[in-house]
């Protein structure tokens, strides 16, 4: 019955995507590892012009590109071209230098010193000097502009004093006023001995630093520059990356060109041109009229006609990501203002705080039909967070799979716990008895069939109607506001590594007041397993660590994981020297747009 409604619920999505052509034909597309790079391609006829590439970005403008608070896939696809930290990484995924030529890291492991490369300038032609990454270090820490991976840099000397509790990072109260923010901030381990020295001073090793040092959060900031009204505008942008913005026409278009002060090899390309706006399957139908160069299949019935249309044989690129869907619950356990509120039941909180209401409802999701009807069949069946070839990835371990029966049993004792009562006179004390559950989301992303299974696999489970389930759907940039806010009672989410380590998908999104824990989520046994694992340097203990955690993680079910992703991307024949990556953003490659070019006409 299920699949049934569901069919029915994805039948215009499918009449859509019928529209854009295509046949039923069977091939098979070529599959790539992290960091392989596609082979030769049958040459094609490029668009006319110069070496300017066309991409989709996404439905709605980028959240930011103030490297310090950029969080999200659509802003970090444009920073990567534009700003580039100490170190970088090369198309395997490996920690390489770029602003810094190298560094050195001593007083065991405590200390890192970085040495900028010579003669490396920002985009208006300005030295990049260490005092600037002084600077920016501190902005992306100050509790005052709450920037959301501020707490990334805990392990550092003083940002337990700088950060707090409120970050995740200590016990200590969040500074709120000037004075004390800014003599926490006095005290926080970064400093410039000179112009092309950078020191940073950690408070514990931690194994994973200097793939914190290569995320664009730690990219050089111009402090004449952020001052600047309006900084991130293309008329003020001052970037440290291999491109730079040339214009920014809101909700329409991004145009990147070369950065002529670029230190390293001249990019191939002399336009990026980002559209903006539409949803997926418009972008798809751009591309299949000739008018985009790349584009990432995101809907479901669209990833399983490309993949069945032989027409697409020579530009299908299937590539494993490191990344995860899942959704996420509002379990209310931190800070206690993040909870939406939920008048129907006595104390007020949404009934996602109770656990055996969370393991309810995981259990009643059939992820692998999930995969086959919303993503077209690719992907992989996600029980845990950190991803297969991730080392800490825990395959084996799913503690509430697929059950419907064992749903219902969990259902009924967590009605009882939340003290749930017979509203609706029936004689009995079902899940109808319960007020609506919100289910947020980003609209124009491919998200809606999502929900819809999701909220459908419930209702049928426990006899819910279907007016219970609120789909809640709004731009991007307002859905991360009210995600982080606490909006909803269950979330959609995702998670792309930032680095290939267990501790970036694990303390990162559910330590205590971490800033990407949407869920609120917080126990201090899994607080204690996280660190030790960050500072033990024996490899074979540390996953034994990491494991140990994300199961204590797993068993209190603040979030219901679903899939490990497998991105679909069209390639003209004609785009050469797209070096894809487990971490690419919104198009394949673009963590190195600088290699990408277009065969001649």
């Amino acid at each position: 019955m299920l699949q049934k409604r569901l069919l029915a619920i994805f039948g215009v999505v499918a009449l859509v995507a019928a529209a854009c052509g295509g046949t039923t034909a069977t091939a098979s597309p070529q599959s790539l590892a992290p960091g392989e790079t596609p082979g030769p391609t049958p040459s094609g006829e490029p668009p006319a012009g110069e070496q300017v590439i066309r991409l989709y970005l996404s439905s709605d403008d980028p959240a930011t590109l103030d490297p310090n608070a950029a969080q999200d896939s659509v802003s970090l696809a444009v920073l990567g071209s534009i700003v580039r930290p100490l170190l970088w990484w090369d198309k395997d995924l490996k920690v390489v230098p770029s602003l810094a030529e190298d560094y050195e890291v001593t007083n065991n492991g405590q200390t890192f010193t970085f040495t900028l490369r010579d003669g490396a300038k920002y985009s208006d032609g300005s030295d990049i000097v260490a005092g600037d990454l002084v600077f920016g270090w501190k902005r992306l820490v100050d509790p005052r502009l709450a920037n959301p991976y501020a707490y990334v840099m805990c392990p550092v000397e003083g940002a337990d004093a700088v950060l707090g509790a409120g970050n995740g990072c200590g016990t200590a109260d969040t500074p709120t006023e000037d004075a004390a923010v800014e003599a926490a901030l006095d005290g926080f381990g970064v400093s410039a001995p000179d112009d092309k020295t950078f020191v940073v001073e950690l408070a514990q090793p931690a194994t994973y630093f200097a793939s914190i040092a290569a995320m664009w959060i730690t990219a050089p900031i111009k402090e004449e520059w952020v001052n600047t009204p309006n900084f991130t505008e293309a008329d003020n942008y001052v970037g440290s990356g291999p491109f730079m913005l040339q214009s920014w026409t809101h909700n329409s278009e991004i145009v990147l060109v070369p950065n002529p002060n670029w230190y390293g090899d001249a990019p191939k390309l002399s336009e990026v041109r980002y559209q903006i706006g539409g949803d997926p399957s418009a972008a798809l139908a751009a591309y299949e009229r000739g008018d985009l160069d790349m584009i990432y299949v995101t809907t479901g019935s669209d990833i399983r006609r490309v993949g069945d249309d032989p027409q697409f044989e020579d530009q299908l690129r299937d590539v494993p990501q490191f990344a995860i869907t899942y959704y996420g619950y509002a379990t209310c356990q931190q800070p206690p203002t993040a909870c939406p509120s939920y008048p129907d039941l006595p104390d007020g909180k949404a009934p996602t705080a109770n656990t055996n209401f969370r393991i309810a409802l995981t259990q009643a999701v059939n992820k692998q039909n999930f995969i086959d009807l919303t993503f077209g069949g690719t992907g992989a069946i996600a029980n845990s967070m950190v991803m297969p070839g991730i080392p800490g990835s825990d395959e084996e371990y799913d503690p509430y799979p697929y059950d419907p029966a064992a749903a219902q049993d969990r259902m009924a004792t967590a009605l009882e716990e939340l003290e749930v009562t017979d509203k609706d006179g029936d004689g009995e004390v079902t899940f109808k008895d319960l007020g609506t559950i919100s289910i947020g989301y980003n609209v124009d992303a491919g998200h809606l069939p999502r929900v819809a299974f999701l909220a459908e696999a419930w209702r049928t489970t426990f006899g819910a109607t279907e007016a219970q389930f609120d789909f809640v759907g709004t731009d991007f940039p307002t859905f991360l506001q009210e995600r982080h806010a606490g909006k909803y009672v269950v979330t959609r989410n995702g998670w792309g590594a930032d680095f290939p380590h267990a501790h970036n998908q694990l303390s990162d999104l559910f330590r205590c007041g971490g800033g990407n824990n949407e869920e609120q989520y917080c126990n201090t046994e899994f607080d204690q397993l996280i660190d030790e694992a960050a500072q033990e340097p024996d490899q074979d203990r540390q996953i034994e660590l990491y494991i140990e955690a994300q199961r204590i993680m797993l068993d209190d079910a603040p979030i219901i994981p679903l899939r490990f992703g497998v991105g679909r991307y069209l390639v003209q024949p004609y785009v050469q020297g797209v070096q894809p990556t487990g971490n690419d953003y919104q198009n394949t490659g673009d963590n190195f747009m600088e290699t990408i070019s277009l065969a001649a006409h």
